[in-house]
Formats: structure tokens, sequence, C-alpha cells
């Protein structure tokens, strides 16, 4: 059964990465959820897509220039969320508790390497060993150091349209998939390893992987995609 991951929570009807996002993907009945972190300046796995604050909170600059003290006095969201606040990755884990969701965790190490974010998320993931997670990146030489981190832990290699380095690094530390945009589809590799494709947001997109049974989709309204997950598997 194709695996239904809000993205950034349930991102189409909350504030993306935002703790009522993540609440409403697991009454969704989603699957999973993907979210992204940051290190903030004083140690801190923050959760957030961009590098810097600006496009989702009423403040501006980078995410590694602040302080979780300086972080939690912004607002996020539109205004009926007004009151919310950025979540750090811990709060997330202590939401999920024991509801069974995935957590796919992005490491955003794609421009800024943050060293020691991969020991850090493997530790804070310790603490809390009824949590299911994986991990993800943009960043190959992450998804290497996670490996040796934890031999047993869930790797994906999130791809632009171009897949050529995907079965290397699959030999080498084995990865759980790839996550590919939408547009990748038709790519030969798909065929020799499992793919959650981003960001499926159309129904008939929706029911097409569904029908076709691939591993998994990030949506941004997992509600929805649920729905129909449920309507092809009655067919």
């Amino acid at each position: 059964m194709t695996e239904v991951f809000a993205h950034r929570g349930s991102s189409g009807t909350h504030p993306e990465n935002s703790l009522p996002a993540m609440k409403e993907a697991i009454n969704s009945g989603a699957d999973g959820i993907e979210l992204d972190i940051h290190v903030l300046k004083t140690g801190e796995l923050i959760v957030m897509h961009d590098e810097k604050v600006d496009r989702t909170t009423n403040g501006s600059g980078y995410l590694k220039d602040f302080t979780l003290s300086d972080v939690k006095k912004l607002a996020i969201g539109r205004r009926l969320f007004r009151k919310m606040r950025v979540p750090t990755l811990e709060e997330v884990f202590t939401l999920i508790g024991n509801s069974g969701v995935i957590l796919n965790i992005e490491l955003k190490t794609d421009i800024f390497e943050y060293q020691g974010i991969e020991q850090k998320v493997v530790d804070l993931a310790k603490k809390y060993p009824h949590a299911k997670v994986m991990y993800s990146s943009f960043n190959s030489d992450t998804l290497v150091r996670l490996r040796e981190l934890d031999s047993t832990s869930r790797l994906a290699l999130i791809t632009h349209e171009n897949l050529d380095a995907v079965l290397d690094l699959h030999k080498k530390i084995q990865l759980d998939a790839v996550h590919p945009p939408i547009k990748a589809k038709n790519t030969p590799v798909l065929k020799e390893i499992p793919a959650r494709y981003w960001t499926v947001n159309k129904e008939e997109d929706m029911a097409y992987f569904c029908a076709i049974k691939v591993k998994g989709m990030m949506t941004d309204f997992p509600e929805k995609a649920v729905a129909i997950r449920k309507t092809i598997n009655n067919q």
C-alpha cells in the first residue's frame, strides 16, 4: 500500500512545519510526516524549511544566527495562527508520542552543513525509542554520516530530475528509498529502487501513484490523499 506522508505536516491547511500542521497530519490518517531541520546558533534542532526565517515568520535573517530564545519570539503562519511559534524537533517528538506516525526528518544540509547535525538528530531520536524515524537529505554526505552513526536507520536520498548518483549511493549505504519529484516518475532507475514522490497535490496524481503502488508520496493534503488511497484500494 502506498504510504502517505504529510509534507511539512498538513501544510495545505495549516502553516507549514508548525505543530498544528503536524497534529492535523496525525488526525488525517497519514502514515508519516515529513519535516525539515536546521541547527540554531545555540545548538538546538529547529523545524523550518528555509535557511532564512523571512518567508514563514515575521522575522528576518538566517536560522543559524538565531538563539532558541530569539526564534521563539517569532510568529508564524497566517493571521488565524499568529500565536503559533516555530517548533523544535524535540517538541515534534513530544507531540507525536505513540501515534505510530513515521517521522521523516529531512536534514537541510545542502546549503549549510551544520557540523554535527547528524549526531544531534540521532541522539535526540534515541530519547524517543517508540518513535518511528527515518532520515532524508539532498546531501549524500549527510546520509553517509548517518549510516556510520546508525547501521539500522532508514535513509532516503532526495533528488531533482537527475538520478544518476542514486544506485551507487544505494550500494554504498543501503537506502530505504529515493525521494524524487513527480516529473521524474518515468526515469528508468526508479524501476530498481523504491520511490516516494514529491509533492503530490493533484487528485489525479494521487490516484495514479496509489494505483501503481509506488512506495509513497509526499503531499500538502494528506486527508485527501488518504481518502483517495482508500477508494483505489477498494476498487
